[in-house]
C-alpha cells in the first residue's frame, strides 16, 4: 500500500453519535436503527471519555444468547418490556479496545483480525472519544488497491455454520454468540433460503411487531419466533469465481457485512465477510 497510512485519512470528518451509561436500552436501540449502526460508543457525559461500547452482539446476548439475558430472565422475570428500559451500562461491553488518533492502519488491522472486532472507537491521548473506525471504512478507502484478478475463493469461509428455518431466535442467538459470528446463512436441504444477522436483532426489537409482543410482557413471545418468520429472504449471493474486488464493492454498496457463496443450484458452499476481505490487506 505504499507509504504508511494513518487512520486519520480514513476517518476524516466521520460523525458518530454517542450514548451514555444511563441511556436506556430502548433509546439506544432506537438510535442504532435511526443511524443504521451495529455499535454505539458509550461515553461519560462530562468528560466524553469512553466507558464502554454497545454492539449488536450485546443485543444478541441480551435476547437470549448468553449471560446478559439474565437481566431479562432473573431481574425482570422474563418481562422484556420492563428490561428494555434498563440503562445500557447493564449490558454494554465495558472498557472496549480503542485506537489512538494518528495510529497506523496496520495497528487497526492487527486489532480487527486478532480480537475479532469489526469496529473500534478512536480516542485522543486523554481517552476522549473522537469517532469510530470500522472494517467497512477501511475497505471503502482501500478498495481500489485490490487486485481485480483475485477471486473470493481463497478468502471465503467454506462449510460455514448455518441456521435452519425451524430454529428459534434464542437458539440462533446462542449459536452466534458461542462462535463469535455476527451472521448465519439460513439453509433448507443444503440450499440457501436467507440470512440472519446481529443487526436483524436490533431491527426486530425496534419493530412494531416486537413492540406489540413486548406488551404481553413475556420474552418468549419474541425469543421463540422461528427463522422462517424473521430471516432475511432473497439474500444477495456470490459465485466462487467472483472477484474479491466485486465482492467488496457489493458489500459496500449494499451496506452488507457478509455475502453467502452458492453454486449454480443455490447450494451454500461458503461465506465471505468484511473481515475476510480485510485479510487481503493484512497480508
Amino acid at each position: 500500500m505504499g507509504d504508511i497510512l494513518k487512520i486519520d485519512n480514513i476517518i476524516k470528518d466521520k460523525k458518530v453519535p454517542v450514548i451514555y451509561p444511563s441511556t436506556t436500552i430502548y433509546d439506544a436501540l432506537h438510535k442504532m436503527n435511526q443511524w443504521d449502526l451495529r455499535r454505539l460508543p458509550v461515553v461519560d457525559a462530562g468528560s466524553n471519555r469512553i466507558e464502554g461500547i454497545l454492539t449488536a452482539m450485546d443485543i444478541v446476548d441480551f435476547m437470549g444468547g448468553g449471560s446478559k439475558y439474565n437481566l431479562v430472565k432473573l431481574k425482570h422475570d422474563r418481562n422484556l418490556y420492563s428490561a428494555i428500559n434498563e440503562p445500557v451500562k447493564e449490558i454494554m461491553t465495558p472498557n472496549p479496545i480503542c485506537i489512538k488518533e494518528g495510529s497506523d492502519l496496520s495497528d487497526v488491522l492487527d486489532l480487527f483480525i486478532n480480537n475479532n472486532v469489526g469496529g473500534l472507537p478512536v480516542v485522543d491521548k486523554d481517552n476522549r472519544f473522537i469517532t469510530t473506525i470500522t472494517e467497512r471504512d477501511v475497505l471503502r478507502y482501500l478498495i481500489d488497491e485490490i487486485d481485480k484478478n483475485i477471486t473470493i475463493e481463497n478468502y471465503m469461509t467454506t462449510e460455514p455454520i448455518t441456521a435452519t428455518l425451524g430454529e428459534r431466535l434464542k437458539d440462533v442467538a446462542r449459536t452466534m454468540l458461542r462462535n463469535g459470528f455476527r451472521r448465519l446463512p439460513i439453509v433448507s436441504e443444503g440450499k440457501l433460503v436467507g440470512m440472519i444477522t446481529s443487526t436483524d436483532f436490533i431491527k426486530l426489537l425496534g419493530s412494531d411487531w416486537a413492540f406489540n409482543h413486548l406488551k404481553t410482557g413475556n420474552v418468549r413471545e419474541i425469543t421463540n419466533v422461528r427463522m422462517e418468520e424473521i430471516g432475511t429472504k432473497d439474500a444477495i449471493t456470490l459465485k466462487v469465481n467472483t472477484s474479491l474486488y466485486d465482492g467488496v464493492s457489493i458489500m459496500i454498496s449494499n451496506g452488507i457485512g457478509a455475502l453467502p457463496v452458492v453454486d449454480d443450484s443455490n447450494h451454500l458452499i461458503g461465506i465471505i465477510t468484511e473481515k475476510d476481505a480485510i485479510k487481503y490487506f493484512y497480508e
